[in-house]
Order: structure tokens, then sequence, then C-alpha cells
């Protein structure tokens, strides 16, 4: 098969874009800005006392409560700079755009010098392009987007979370070479963030530059070695280079430092399967299907394959089976369900899956011998 190895198929710029959010604010929280806001004093504690709240709120992925404390804040104290902020990202946390693009306009407004707010505004009208029932109709936003973040660099040129943020809307544009260019120019202010790193790594990739990317992964993992993420990302391309010692060892440490990552459990059973750890791979595949069911495709395309090499028919076609209907593009998926399938004496069945897998790669040896073998009409 073509697609023999497919544990790279999420390291996509999406998936980078997401990751990327936090690292735009230099925090996974509001409150790790530089400057007070305009309005917060000594004289009213309990505006303090909500803004932390929303925060702690905010770090711990509770936003329906951090709206509460922001919104709360933002009552008592409608100039406060730090309320506004935080209640703009938790808004756009929670997909309330508008309502966050006016927050956000307001935190400018009032603090033109307030960085962060430029860098939050930008994500909003990036954001509402990426949910925008018709993306190509929306792409004015992330014009937008790109005016509001040149407004951010002309107060602060050295706000490196800036250029960050224009890699990611350049990679929105398909025009990776700006990409690359905003993404060197954040790390040539700070060569430290991780994020910055990976984003840039992405892009590289994407460029069919594997080499570069590696190097990008290596410096980001040296840089942030219990950042679970990114040596999951790592260690799928390890994967796809064909060093699986190396990938399983960032699989594994990934794993440990994050045991709730269905994405690191998938890539570190794909790997085990490779390597022939058969007993091994079939747990991490399962944990990864337990904590996430629905999005681990792949996962249950692994699990099924290591039951198929092992003679398991059975199971191998009902993992199988959820492995083609999660993820109906995937000519990997029909081409071993059609192969389970055949072994459990369903020649109809298999030769459905091996049409199937033929619509999508019609070139693809293997399966278009499966068919033959059959004499599938």
């Amino acid at each position: 098969m073509r697609k023999q190895m497919v544990i790279l198929a999420s390291v996509v710029l999406t998936s980078g874009a997401i990751f990327a959010q936090a690292a735009s604010s230099h925090s996974s929280t509001p409150s790790n800005v530089s400057g007070t806001g305009a309005g917060v004093s000594q004289e009213q504690p309990s505006v303090k006392t909500l803004i932390f709240l929303g925060n702690q709120y905010y770090g711990s992925g509770q936003y329906d409560a951090a709206l509460v404390a922001f919104r709360r804040a933002v009552t008592a104290e409608p100039g406060s700079v730090d309320a506004l902020y935080g209640l703009g990202q938790t808004q756009l946390k929670l997909s309330l755009f508008d309502l966050a693009l006016s927050t956000l306009k307001k935190v400018i407004s009032i603090n033109p010098q307030f960085v962060p707010g430029y860098v939050a505004l930008s994500q909003v009208y990036t954001q509402t392009y990426l949910n925008a029932a018709n993306p190509a109709k929306a792409k004015d936003n992330l014009k937008l987007a790109l005016s509001v973040l040149a407004s951010g660099a002309k107060a602060n040129p050295k706000y490196y979370a800036i250029y960050n943020q224009e890699g990611l809307i350049y990679q929105y544009q398909s025009n990776l070479n700006k990409a690359v260019q905003a993404f060197q120019q954040a790390l040539s202010i700070n060569d430290q963030d991780p994020i910055v790193l990976y984003n840039l790594a992405l892009t590289r990739l994407a460029q069919g530059k594997m080499d570069a990317a590696m190097l990008l992964f290596q410096r980001a993992v040296a840089v942030a070695p219990q950042d679970a993420f990114v040596r999951t990302r790592y260690g799928a391309l390890l994967a796809v280079k064909g060093q699986l010692d190396q990938a399983l060892f960032q699989l594994e440490q990934a794993t440990r430092l994050d045991p709730k990552s269905a994405m690191a459990w998938s890539y570190l059973g794909q790997v085990q399967f490779q390597l022939k750890q058969y007993a091994t791979a079939e747990s991490a595949l399962g944990k990864a299907i337990q904590i996430d069911p629905v999005y681990q495709p792949e996962a249950y395309l692994y699990l099924g394959r290591s039951y198929y090499v092992q003679g398991d028919y059975t199971k191998a076609n009902y993992n199988l089976t959820k492995a083609a209907v999660l993820d109906s593009g995937n000519a990997a998926a029909h081409y071993w369900l059609g192969m389970s399938a055949e072994k459990l004496g369903n020649q109809s069945g298999a030769c459905a899956q091996y049409k199937a897998a033929l619509k999508i790669e019609p070139d693809d040896t293997a399966v278009s011998q499966a068919a033959k073998r059959l004499k599938c009409p």
C-alpha cells in the first residue's frame, strides 16, 4: 500500500494554528500581559479578585465561569483593560465572535499601547474566517486580521507574538514564503518560544522541507522538554522519516507527560505496530480510542491491522469498519477492511471496499491486485 505510514495525517497547518493561539498572547491565560489595565486600582480589590478568578477559571478551561467573573469585573470597572481583555479572550474561546470583536476593540481604544489586545483582536478575525460556513466569502477577515497586527506592530514592533500570528494568517492564505518570513521575524526577537518553532516547522513541512522541519522540532523539544504536544509531533515526523526507535522514545515521553492525549497514544501505537510490538501497540491504540473514540480513525485502523496480522480477522474487521466509517476518504482503511472481509469469506463485501479504495487512489497497485484476485465486477 502506498499509504503504509499515515501517522502524519493530522500534522497539518490547521492543528498548528490551534496550538498557536495560546502562544500568541504568550500564555494560556489572559492574565500574562505586559502592563496593567487602565483603571485597575488599589481602591477596588474586588475587581482584582474577579480578574484573578477569571484567569484561574480560564486557565483551567472553565470558560463559562471565567465569562461570569470577567463580566462582573467589567461591570464594576468598565475602563479596566485587564478585565476587558480577559472578557474578550474568553468570548473568543466560547466562539462569541461578535461580542469578542466589540470587547477587544474597546481594549485598544482605551489603551492603544496594549499590544496583546491587537493580537487577540486579530485572532478573532482569523477565527471568524475559519468558522465561516463559506470561508472563501470570509477571506477579507484575514486581511482585517493582518491590518490589526500592523497597527499592533506600530505600537510595539518588538512584540514577537504579532509575527507569530501573522505567520498563521499567511498559512491560511497559502502564502508559505511570507509565513516563513513572519515566523523567522518572531524568532529573531525570541528564539526560545517552542510554539513559534513548531509553527515554522509545520510550514517547512508544508513546503516539503522535511529536514528543516526536523531541526526545528528538535529545537522546540530542547526549549520545552516538558511539552507533550511538541514531542508528539516530533515523534510523528521521526516515524515518517523511518527513525522508529527515536520516534518511540519521543512518543513514550509524550504519553508520560500527558497521559490524556489521545493523539500521543495513537501515534505511539502506530510506531509500536511498525516495530511489530503488537501487544503494546494494541494497548496504546486502545487507550487512544478510550480517550477519544470519535476522532481517532487511525487508531482503529492500526488496531485492526494488528489483529489482522495476528490472524484475528473478526476483531480486525470490527475495528477496520470503524476506521472506514470515521474516515471514509482513507483508502488504506477501505483496503484493509476489504482484506479482513475476504479472510472472513465475505467476497462481495471485500469487493465493495476495494472499489471504495480505488475511487480514492485509482493507481494503487495493491488494491488493484486484490480486486483482480477476486474478479470484482
